[in-house]
């Protein structure tokens, strides 16, 4: 994964919140905060807090580790398709990968 900056992450709480078809009002209630909290973090009037970004992820269905490793690639299908490949044997694991080298 490669580094990301501030600007990047806010840019991945905008994403995530509107792939959840979620306004930052609803956004900010939701986190229990004022309605333009939400508008203050993407305007990066105030510095996001750890435990607003793991809360933000519980609002808007993803885990933490979804946010940084699929960030703006975020897609439900490539999640559920890794969730399995993970859930495969070593060999079932090396049977797809030569699949998908003989596909490309």
């Amino acid at each position: 994964m490669e580094n990301l900056t501030y600007d990047e992450i806010i840019n991945r709480i905008g994403y995530f919140r509107t792939q959840a078809n979620l306004s930052l009002r609803e956004t900010s209630l939701r986190l229990g905060y004022n309605p333009q909290f939400m508008k203050t973090i993407e305007n990066k009037s105030i510095a996001l807090k750890v435990k607003t970004l793991l809360d933000f992820c519980d609002v808007v269905g993803i885990t933490i580790q979804d946010f940084f490793y699929l960030g703006d690639h975020y897609n439900k299908e490539d999640k559920n398709m890794l969730d399995m490949y993970n859930n495969l044997s070593d060999d079932s694991k090396q049977i797809i990968i030569d699949l998908m080298k003989k596909l490309k």
